[in-house]
């Protein structure tokens, strides 16, 4: 993972630069929370690292142009506040057109050609992933935060109820109300015709 946040920090508009206390404020809350989400970037990016480094950085470059907002709210809340940004970001990330062909191409059987079953398994795999991952991205509204919050991130129930501060029951909601939403987005580009996705 890469330091790559600017030495003296700003936001992104030109506003003036933070305090030497916001600063080491936002530094030690960096020093602690990074690892972590980059973590999370990571494996909702499917273990691509620029893509996960990009939102991982854009995440915390926003946190840094909301600091008036997020400087004020408990370290439990920057956080939910921070993995809500990085989903986000991360869905930005799937919603781009080149994330659907990055699929080693196949045949019509759905294998690649000359090679072993079990590369052919791992291929229709990684294409099966990415096609739900950019369905979930194309989504809109609390459902699509939600299911990439819990499918994708990994994130407990309880832990994306309290994230975003809904009750529990209400994420199940926006789950199931999601997996239905999933299934027609998958269902309508299975229909298409290839490069009509």
């Amino acid at each position: 993972m890469t330091n790559y946040l600017p030495r003296r920090s700003c936001d992104t508009r030109g506003a003036a630069l933070l305090s030497i206390d916001e600063e080491a404020e936002f530094w030690l809350f960096y020093r602690k929370t990074s690892e972590v989400l980059f973590r999370k970037a990571y494996r909702m990016c499917r273990g691509n690292k620029a893509d996960a480094d990009d939102a991982h950085q854009r995440a915390y470059l926003k946190f840094l142009e909301h600091w008036p907002q997020v400087s004020g709210l408990s370290d439990r809340q920057r956080v939910a506040w921070l993995a809500t940004t990085l989903t986000r970001e991360v869905l930005q990330i799937w919603r781009e057109p080149h994330r659907y062909r990055e699929a080693e191409p196949h045949d019509e059987s759905g294998h690649h050609p000359s090679v072993s079953a079990d590369h052919a398994d791992a291929v229709y795999a990684a294409d099966r992933y990415h096609k739900v991952c950019r369905a979930i991205a194309l989504m809109e509204g609390r459902p699509r935060e939600v299911i990439a919050m819990h499918c994708l991130a990994g994130y407990e129930i309880s832990e994306v109820a309290e994230m975003l501060e809904i009750d529990q029951g209400t994420v199940r909601v926006h789950l199931h109300s999601g997996r239905e939403r999933l299934r027609t987005i998958l269902a309508r580009e299975e229909d298409l015709p290839d490069g009509q996705a």
